[in-house]
């Protein structure tokens, strides 16, 4: 059963050094994004509030929400997210764009 879980924010980025470097990041919209992910539904998105204002607000967008809720986030606390219901259509390359999804 997979899950879906994203946030938007700023993130530190960088190569972890050894045998076999791997590049990772991290930050507190990681860690948000992690926190969206293992509190939503089987099969469903959930977002947080700085996804759902990016894309709400956009002229192009083509997403219909679930109303908001309040989810408890591990060190975040209480958190305002939304579960993404459908898409009307492919997603324009303006919306990818703007959440750098592109």
């Amino acid at each position: 059963v997979m899950r879906y879980g994203i946030a938007s924010g700023p993130v530190t980025a960088g190569v972890l050094p050894g045998k076999c470097p791997a590049f990772d990041v991290w930050g507190q919209t990681v860690n948000l994004a992690s926190r969206m992910e293992s509190t939503s539904r089987p099969s469903v998105v959930q977002i947080s509030e700085s996804v759902f204002q990016a894309i709400s607000r956009h002229r192009d967008n083509c997403f219909v929400f679930d109303k908001p809720h309040t989810t408890v986030a591990k060190g975040f606390g209480t958190v305002t997210a939304y579960f993404i219901r459908f898409c009307l259509e492919n997603p324009p390359k303006a919306i990818l764009l703007s959440l750098s999804l592109e």
